[in-house]
């Protein structure tokens, strides 16, 4: 079976300029007095420090350009090849997450589609993601790693691991039959992954969506193969990651 590809907008970064601050202190005291402009001047520039972070959000989050040299490019069964209209991510800008937050998951049929994640209704401020495709089974792998402020990625885990109670199941409307939908989580949702299992006795195999939090960031997957879904959607989950855990920009 194939999904339609449900790809994501970003928009520009505001950046903040940092400021130097120096303080020079003069008296006829010496070190003393020396010694008093200086840690003052430590003060000051710690508060500002402090300051700078409290008001970027974003500091420290990875970029699109970042997340995308964190997908899976090889490893995969042959014969899948990459979607290039599938391929989007926020570039080296942030997007805001009032802009990008989900307003159509009302439709639980778009599970089977990429970018799923929005299920959760948090909007990240960057991305990438990509999807393959096997042209001769239908067979499908689509991937995404999205980077949230604050403790929002925490928040995404949780929404997703009770996501049968808005979608329990749901029509596909290429057999006319009921799509089954079952959520496994290990661990805690916030520190471990959430796997959600999509069956119908119509189709030839199963569909599985995995998402693992790494910090500030969510990695999830979708494969749909006819057998081995489950154990392909952990393997690639785990792999993308540990990338994004060691950082390999």
């Amino acid at each position: 079976m194939s999904f339609s590809i449900s790809g994501k907008g970003a928009a520009a970064l505001i950046g903040c300029a940092a400021l130097s601050l120096s303080v020079a202190g003069c008296s006829s005291s010496g070190s003393g007095s020396s010694a008093t402009g200086s840690s003052a001047g430590s003060v000051a520039a710690s508060s500002h420090a402090a300051t700078t972070a409290a008001a970027d959000p974003d500091a420290g989050l990875p970029t699109g350009t970042q997340l995308k040299a964190d997908l899976l490019s090889t490893g995969l069964p042959s014969g899948y090849s990459l979607d290039s209209s599938g391929s989007v991510d926020t570039g080296s800008d942030y997007q805001s997450p009032s802009d990008s937050q989900p307003t159509g998951g009302s439709d639980c049929s778009n599970l089977a589609a990429t970018s799923w994640v929005d299920f959760a209704g948090h909007g990240s401020v960057s991305f990438a993601e990509n999807d393959y495709v096997d042209k001769g089974t239908s067979e499908e792998f689509a991937q995404e790693i999205d980077a949230f402020q604050g403790t929002t990625a925490q928040a995404v885990m949780t929404a997703l691991a009770d996501i049968t109670a808005k979608c329990p199941s749901y029509k596909d409307s290429s057999t006319s039959s009921t799509v089954k939908v079952s959520v496994a989580t290990s661990a805690s949702p916030q520190d471990g992954s959430v796997v959600i299992t999509l069956s119908n006795s119509a189709w030839e195999g199963t569909t599985t969506l995995e998402a693992v939090r790494v910090g500030q960031t969510v990695v999830t997957v979708l494969c749909s193969t006819t057998s081995g879904s489950a154990t392909m959607a952990k393997s690639t989950a785990t792999q993308i990651a540990a990338r994004v855990a060691a950082g390999s920009r």
